[in-house]
């Protein structure tokens, strides 16, 4: 998520509700997401680190019952009811919750080499 809110200037809120075809990493000359109708091109560090994500995904959601519901990011505790809408049920126990903080943490280590604080990577304006 940190690597998406860096490449596009986008807020966590507004890259919440992305699925997985809202990313394209085939796409050439660049990898692209689509937010909002709109294609932001990404760098190849981001493009690298959603594909590791993804591979990361697959594992998870293999772990779900039922099937995989195409949500980009997979909830890992209830959220609250947005415009009617229920949240989508929790997909993850907390281990692994655990174990997908601390690789964002390591990963926000490795690309910045420091700890951010959350919005930290937004434009300040």
């Amino acid at each position: 998520m940190a690597a998406l809110v860096a490449a596009t200037g986008h807020s966590v809120p507004k890259l919440h509700p992305l699925n997985v075809p809202d990313l394209d990493l085939k796409r050439r000359p660049l990898p692209i997401v689509t937010i909002d109708g709109v294609d932001h091109p990404l760098d190849k560090h981001t493009a690298e680190i959603e594909r590791r994500w993804l591979d990361v995904r697959a594992g998870i959601t293999k772990e779900l019952e039922g099937t995989d519901p195409g949500y980009l990011w997979i909830p890992t505790k209830p959220g609250r009811t947005r415009n009617g809408v229920e949240p989508p049920k929790p997909g993850l126990t907390r281990t692994a919750v655990r174990t997908l903080h601390s690789a964002h943490r390591t990963l926000v280590l490795q690309v910045f080499g420091a700890p951010l604080r959350p919005l930290a990577l937004l434009p300040r304006g």
